[in-house]
């Protein structure tokens, strides 16, 4: 199992009119990181059920279809979708599908949760059962979960996912309400924002972690987000982010970034992450 730590989020490049060249682009920009020792490959997902603003005109692919496409365009880098809110796909779909991307990547899948509006009281106890039906589905032969929300009796899924002991289970998240699923069940938490936004997450986690008896180096912490033009990264803010707890980069880049703006982008976090291990 592996948990990305270095990690690109391609653009949508919905300005490009034709959608085979919107992919052979984002193709490109992927084999581009790939090539440059960045570990993850990330795509964004679609419009959330209650939320994001609608796509623009141009094309917005599935994004696990996306993934198994750009499976065969890399060769080592991990593959995931960023949640925009919560999965409008039930957990048991998720799990199916992400095991056939396992198996088609030869075992580079992520599996990846996000969460529901600020208004939904239940939104901890909706992921804990997410997670817990994606994890049963990933690591048994015939898996079985009764939840408030969800149930799944004897449920098979073939093929078996190729990562052992299981894909990573990832969640993407904003409130530290919501973080007593992660300290229990997750491999890692996809965090945006500022310093102190960030910082007051990792706290936050660590405290879930100690609740119920987790190491709290178990889950890593990633943070996504453009680190900016080469005058904002050198003032200090990817080290800022380590220092304050963060594991992990997965950092957008544009449609018209070239191999020396990746390059940059990869340079900045592993000093970030050098810095922060020693």
């Amino acid at each position: 199992m592996r948990v990305p730590r270095r990690g690109v989020l391609l653009p949508r490049a919905e300005d490009r009119e034709q959608p085979s060249g919107t992919f052979e682009r984002l193709a490109e920009l992927a084999a581009a990181a790939e090539s440059l020792g960045f570990d993850s490959v990330w795509v964004r997902d679609g419009p959330s059920p209650g939320g994001e603003e609608p796509p623009g005109p141009g094309p917005v692919f599935e994004p696990y279809t996306l993934l198994g496409a750009l499976s065969v365009r890399t060769t080592t880098a991990a593959l995931a979708v960023l949640p925009a809110g919560p999965s409008a796909r039930l957990p048991s779909v998720m799990a199916k599908i992400v095991a056939g991307v396992d198996v088609i990547s030869h075992g580079r899948s992520v599996l990846t949760l996000g969460t529901g509006p600020d208004a939904d009281p239940a939104a901890a106890e909706w992921l804990a059962e997410e997670l817990a039906v994606c994890r049963a589905l990933l690591t048994e032969d015939l898996a079985t979960f009764e939840g408030r929300h969800y149930r799944i009796t004897g449920a098979p899924n073939r093929p078996r996912p190729v990562q052992q002991p299981r894909v990573p289970l990832v969640v993407a998240a904003d409130r530290p309400e919501l973080l007593d699923p992660v300290a229990r069940l997750a491999d890692a938490l996809v965090v945006r924002g500022g310093v102190a936004e960030t910082g007051a997450m990792v706290d936050a986690l660590r405290r879930g972690c100690e609740d119920v008896g987790r190491d709290p180096g178990e889950v890593v912490v990633v943070w996504t987000g453009r680190l900016g033009t080469p005058a904002e990264t050198t003032a200090g803010l990817p080290e800022a982010l380590a220092d304050a707890g963060v594991g992990g980069f997965v950092v957008e880049v544009d449609a018209d970034d070239g191999r020396e703006e990746i390059a940059r982008l990869g340079s900045a976090v592993d000093a970030a992450l050098t810095a922060a291990s020693g």
